[in-house]
């Protein structure tokens, strides 16, 4: 029973050691505090995939971001006829966020796509030894 429990540990403890080693979650460990440093120190295919694959997801977060800042605003204000007052003018300033909401983050997405795009023609480069 105990040489079955061992063997087990071993078997866990090399996976563990064989994924480190390989690199494996190293896009887990890319943040906004140390992508910089991950960019300036790429050197591998994977190293270069790993930025696109958290540039990619930048972009997604961003994306996500401006459709809810509009969904938000849609379920909000639901066209209900002409409006006057104060109740306008919430509403106007509510839009006004909304549209500079969306045509910010929809920026940002913009950006880190074409980060990702960059970085994944880059980790293509570097796997294929040019």
């Amino acid at each position: 029973m105990l040489r079955g429990r061992l063997s087990l540990l071993a078997l866990i403890v090399a996976s563990v050691a064989v994924a480190a080693w390989s690199g494996v979650g190293m896009a887990d460990d890319i943040t906004p505090e140390n992508v910089g440093t991950m960019a300036m120190n790429a050197k591998t295919a994977q190293d270069y995939q790993s930025l696109a694959n958290y540039y990619d997801a930048q972009a997604k977060a961003a994306k996500q971001r401006a459709d809810d800042a509009k969904a938000q605003y849609d379920a909000i204000h639901a066209a209900k006829g002409k409006r006057t007052g104060s109740d306008e003018e919430v509403i106007t300033t509510q839009r006004i966020f909304m549209k500079r909401a969306v045509a910010h983050y929809g920026a940002i997405a913009e950006q880190d796509s074409k980060l990702a795009e960059m970085y994944n023609k880059l980790a293509k480069s570097a796997g294929s030894g040019k």
